[in-house]
């Protein structure tokens, strides 16, 4: 009796002890309507945004191809909607004259960090950073870029993208 009281004892100590998932802010985009809070999300959602880099880095096009869903789209800081396949094509023709012309145009993640809306229903808001560089010889300019992911599983579905200009300062 005194070890079934000692364990009950010990089991109620543990069990108050469990911290529910953490959460903060809100949000009212949801395809529900509702209001949720965000939590913090997963490294595997994360993890899939700097494959991504690392296949576009790399100029790994029928690699990058596979990291997006079926129906995945990508909106341009412009508005442009495109799909995948039109944003690989547009990267890899671009690169290619790059490269020819001696100009080097990188894109440099800075960080990353993903967000869930909700932990029960999957799918995860990862925010990227990037420092944009472009250099052709004559004409060196820069911007910062955040790529906003909507990611389910190992899969990109949606981009959008917000730019920031860099001025010069005299």
């Amino acid at each position: 009796m005194k070890n079934l009281l000692s364990l009950i004892f010990i089991l109620s100590i543990l069990s108050s002890c469990v911290n529910e998932p953490r959460s903060i802010g809100m949000t009212t985009w949801s395809d529900d309507g509702n209001e949720y809070k965000f939590h913090l999300g997963t490294e595997e959602a994360v993890d899939v945004v700097r494959k991504y880099d690392e296949l576009f880095n790399n100029k790994d096009w029928e690699g990058a191809k596979e990291i997006f869903a079926d129906t995945a789209s990508i909106t341009y800081f412009s508005g442009q909607k495109v799909t995948p396949a039109d944003m690989i094509e547009m990267s890899r023709t671009r690169d290619s004259a790059y490269i020819a012309n001696n100009i080097d145009y990188k894109w440099n993640l800075q960080g990353a960090f993903s967000v869930d809306l909700d932990p029960s229903r999957g799918g995860e808001h990862v925010t990227a950073n990037y420092y944009v560089t472009y250099d052709d010889g004559e004409n060196k300019s820069s911007f910062n870029s955040i790529l906003r992911f909507y990611i389910i599983g190992d899969k990109i579905v949606w981009i959008n993208q917000f730019n920031q200009s860099i001025l010069e300062q005299e």
